[in-house]
């Protein structure tokens, strides 16, 4: 009897573990997932979230470079709606990655195809939740040698500049358009080494309009007789006496890189080194008073769309302000230092 009973009593603990087990396992399965984002009852647009207690970085690495792009998680994220803007930028930008002649695979490991899904799903996202943003994108944070990994972030626009089809005394300055070959030295053009090619597309009225065009890597020059016609970049040439910045036609928009209308407030110009044409970014620009002093900083989704001869390695990009006084304004106000993400799906 007695024996019977301590096989009982043995039984009966063996159950009660069991159960015990079984308990501690559902609880924690409970407790351990990945904690969600809370998201506020009320918010507007344009303000943002700060993200806490999320996974540090993408369950898994993709083949980009690590020199140039660490995966991570953004600290904070944007309320945003989809703007007439931001819809026409993603629009050229989806267009462009969806030529022929874009290469499969761009600058720091970034493929075409996951740029174009990048697009292509962000049309489709409710940005107006921000947690949407993190189970939808993988987010890489864009190195530089910088403090906390900072870029300068400046804005650039596109002057309009009254000019001549020829050269006149009012009008002494040739804007030149890149030669086949044979190019010399910037300080060898200024002083006249590609005269004698006829490469003159406009002349104007001083080398101080040349370099502010040259400075932005656009233009919008308006002739003599009423005519207004958009150059855009052609080409640089680096070497003694700085850069030299070339200029070709191009349709009655301001294209970036020859090939984007550029949108203003949403394309960025970058040095096609490290982040590819058609690359979906991650801003936090920097917001200043009308002292130039530092507010905050504000967030927003940008298009990689055009190139520019002073956009050197990634410590540096140019956000695309507008056209004539305007646009000049706009750009007046951006000129600080902030964080950029380049954003692809998730894997």
């Amino acid at each position: 009897m007695n024996r019977i009973k301590s096989i009982f009593i043995v039984d009966l603990f063996a159950i009660i573990a069991c159960f015990v087990m079984i308990w501690t396992g559902y609880t924690t399965a409970k407790t351990a997932k990945t904690p969600v984002v809370t998201i506020p009852h009320q918010h507007a647009p344009g303000d943002s979230l700060v993200v806490a207690a999320i996974p540090k970085e993408p369950a898994e690495r993709r083949m980009v470079s690590s020199k140039i792009l660490v995966p991570t998680i953004p600290d904070t994220l944007p309320y945003l709606s989809f703007e007439p803007d931001m819809l026409a930028a993603m629009y050229e930008q989806a267009t462009y990655l969806r030529r022929k002649d874009v290469p499969k695979r761009g600058a720091s490991g970034i493929t075409k195809r996951e740029m174009l899904k990048t697009v292509e799903m962000l049309q489709r996202v409710n940005l107006l939740d921000p947690s949407v943003l993190l189970t939808t994108f993988d987010f890489y944070k864009v190195k530089t040698d910088l403090r906390s990994d900072r870029v300068r972030m400046t804005g650039y626009y596109t002057p309009v500049i009254k000019a001549s089809s020829i050269q006149t005394p009012e009008y002494p300055v040739p804007m030149l358009r890149r030669p086949e070959s044979g190019i010399p030295s910037p300080a060898a053009i200024v002083a006249g080494a590609l005269d004698d090619q006829d490469l003159a597309i406009a002349w104007l009225p001083s080398r101080k309009a040349l370099k502010n065009a040259q400075l932005q890597g656009n233009c919008l020059i308006e002739f003599q007789n009423g005519h207004r016609q958009h150059f855009g970049f052609g080409g640089s040439v680096r070497g003694t006496g700085g850069t030299y910045v070339f200029f070709t036609k191009v349709d009655d928009k301001v294209l970036g890189a020859g090939t984007f209308p550029l949108t203003a407030g949403y394309s960025v110009a970058v040095d096609l080194r490290y982040i590819p044409l058609g690359a979906t970014l991650l801003a936090e620009l920097p917001d200043l008073d009308p002292a130039g002093h530092l507010k905050g900083y504000t967030y927003r989704i940008i298009f990689a769309q055009d190139r520019g001869g002073a956009i050197l390695t990634t410590k540096r990009l140019d956000l695309y302000a507008g056209i004539g006084k305007n646009g000049l304004q706009e750009a007046h106000k951006i000129n600080g230092h902030g964080r950029l993400w380049v954003m692809l799906p998730k894997n």
